[in-house]
């Protein structure tokens, strides 16, 4: 069971890699909210690879960065719907039309990404032992992963 979960997680992990990480020159030339959004998704990223390197035992656990890693998740998903605003798919945006077709559920999944995010944050306060936490950042990787999904554009 545990080897299922690990590969699980290492599975996200590889997904989401590439996703997670913008490279500077994704942020040349991107100004207001698209630089904003921008930078809040590549705070997101770093913050689910310091976790995910714990979850994986590349890294010792540090309950400190860990909880700090899952606050910068659930406080940038909580931004999400004001750094979407209608008309801010310009220039160097890799946000797909489908965010404002779809406006409900991309509030939604940011919401359920929020939410799993403080439950980790959670979690780790209260000293949960690192295989229920796994199982967690497994759930929130989930909530990434739909969202890329759905509404980033391929790179």
């Amino acid at each position: 069971m545990k080897i299922n979960l690990l590969k699980k997680v290492g599975v996200l992990i590889m997904l989401l890699g590439p996703c997670s990480s913008l490279n500077l020159s994704a942020h040349d030339g991107a100004t207001g909210v698209v630089k904003q959004r921008m930078e809040a998704m590549s705070d997101m990223g770093d913050a689910m690879k310091a976790m995910a390197s714990m979850v994986k035992g590349k890294q010792a656990f540090e309950p400190a960065l860990f909880i700090q890693s899952g606050e910068t998740i659930a406080e940038h998903s909580d931004m999400m719907p004001k750094l979407f605003p209608a008309g801010s798919m310009v220039g160097k945006s890799e946000a797909l039309p489908t965010i404002w077709q779809q406006w409900d559920d991309f509030v939604s999944l940011g919401y359920r990404t929020k939410t799993d995010a403080e439950k980790l944050v959670k979690m780790a306060r209260d000293g949960t032992e690192l295989r229920p936490l796994t199982k967690q950042f497994v759930k929130l990787a989930s909530d990434c992963k739909a969202c890329h999904k759905d509404y980033r554009k391929k790179k």
